[in-house]
């Protein structure tokens, strides 16, 4: 967001934005409040190194991502960094650790060096510093979770749906009913698709969802390592957990042992996404995988797309990839406890 887009916005001139921006006190108090409103609400960011390049391109590309202990961000940076060193741009990466105001402010640091284009797993999906991207013509490409503006931004996401209904679909298939998932954030797109496709595929197998099975992991591992423990304290436990993506795979996994839970004589442990050791713990873990480098690429493609388009890439509608997954039986899943034929 510019002098110009402010002052647009705010209905003054844009020497008037200048002043308000530079603390000159010859500014009315109204019309200072109002343009500070509108500062406070889209952002402005002082473009340090387009200033004075009539060519705009930086040769480099933006990275946000919400948590860089997640394995899936790291393994998608391998697919996408391929993409950019081909090309020739660099990376320049931020980490918004699932906090607003710390993405609020790595997209202002971003606006300021001028990226190329953006790849992006956004904080908050009604981000209005979006516009300010918009504004300057820099294209976002948005991977795993959509945006709740009417948005006009390349996406990649998986069938969240269909993946939770493979590993419901397998448990029935080992004679499991009594299951429970714990789920993630419901504020963005996996948290929200993936309970509602769990709670879809247990009505479509018969099956009645008991409400003490439903229970919030928040996607990380210290909230699924609590969610655990709340389902052993149940008076009759769940034989089956599903959970949400691998960070709570590892808390679910780690509530378990430290409890002396058997998998899966016990209780079976199935999750969404693969991770490096899932298929080295003991036992192995099942879980439904997708190729994240694969995403890393297919977004370094659709940016680099749109970036060598130039201003024309805002004439191409927006396109959505939803990309495959797959049912990886390990043997962290089993027969239930007492299963008889």
């Amino acid at each position: 967001m510019n002098q110009k887009d402010i002052a647009r916005l705010a209905g003054v001139s844009s020497a008037t934005v200048s002043r308000v921006i530079n603390g000159d006190d010859r500014v009315a108090p109204k019309t200072y409040e109002k343009v500070k409103r509108v500062i406070d609400e889209y952002g402005y960011v002082h473009n340090a190194v387009a200033r004075n390049l009539k060519k705009s391109s930086t040769k480099t590309i933006g990275y946000l991502v919400p948590d860089i202990n997640n394995p899936f961000f790291t393994s998608v940076l391998v697919g996408f960094e391929e993409m950019c060193y081909a090309k020739g741009y660099d990376i320049i990466f931020e980490n918004t650790c699932e906090n607003v105001e710390k993405e609020k402010k790595s997209m202002q640091t971003l606006l300021s060096l001028r990226v190329d284009g953006l790849l992006a797993v956004l904080v908050d999906t009604e981000n209005k510093l979006i516009d300010s991207f918009d504004s300057m013509g820099i294209p976002i490409v948005l991977i795993d979770r959509k945006s709740k503006n009417e948005s006009k931004h390349d996406c990649i996401i998986i069938d969240n749906y269909d993946a939770v209904k493979k590993l419901v679909d397998h448990l029935v298939s080992l004679g499991h009913t009594d299951i429970a998932t714990i789920y993630g954030s419901l504020d963005i797109t996996p948290g929200e698709e993936r309970l509602n496709g769990f709670l879809e595929a247990m009505k479509q197998a018969g099956i009645p969802v008991n409400p003490d099975y439903v229970v919030p992991g928040y996607f990380t591992v210290e909230g699924s390592y609590e969610a655990t423990e709340q389902l052993l304290k149940l008076k009759k436990p769940p034989t089956a957990i599903i959970t949400a993506n691998n960070l709570s795979t590892m808390g679910a996994y780690a509530a378990l042992v430290d409890h002396k839970i058997r998998i899966p004589q016990d209780i079976s442990l199935v999750g969404i996404d693969d991770f490096l050791l899932a298929g080295h713990l003991t036992p192995p873990l099942t879980v439904v995988r997708r190729s994240n480098t694969t995403v890393g690429r297919i977004a370094g493609e659709m940016l680099m797309d749109r970036i060598e388009m130039g201003s024309t890439h805002k004439r191409i509608p927006q396109r959505i990839k939803v990309l495959p997954t797959e049912l990886c039986v390990r043997e962290s899943s089993g027969k239930p406890r007492n299963y008889t034929i």
